[in-house]
């Protein structure tokens, strides 16, 4: 399963409801799609992915995580980084 569906689909196992044009650039944070339960569960789920601590004091929630695209950059980077 790509990584896209995989975000989807635990967003949406969230409860949250996204909007049936939600692209890879439709905003997630800054729209309120998420809210800070919605986030720190995201948090979880992230961190498990990457397989290290996710200091998120370390960098700007809001701009990295704000789409599926930037969702995945930063999953894919910190991916590679763990290795």
């Amino acid at each position: 399963m790509r990584l896209r569906d995989e975000l989807l689909l635990f967003i949406t196992a969230s409860g949250i409801v996204l909007p049936d044009d939600v692209g890879t650039d439709t905003s997630l944070i800054r729209s309120g799609l998420l809210d800070s339960s919605a986030l720190f569960e995201l948090a979880l789920w992230v961190e498990d992915r990457v397989a290290v601590g996710l200091d998120l004091t370390s960098f700007d929630l809001a701009e990295e995580w704000d789409t599926l695209a930037k969702l995945e950059r930063f999953i894919e980077r910190h991916r590679r980084s763990a290795l």
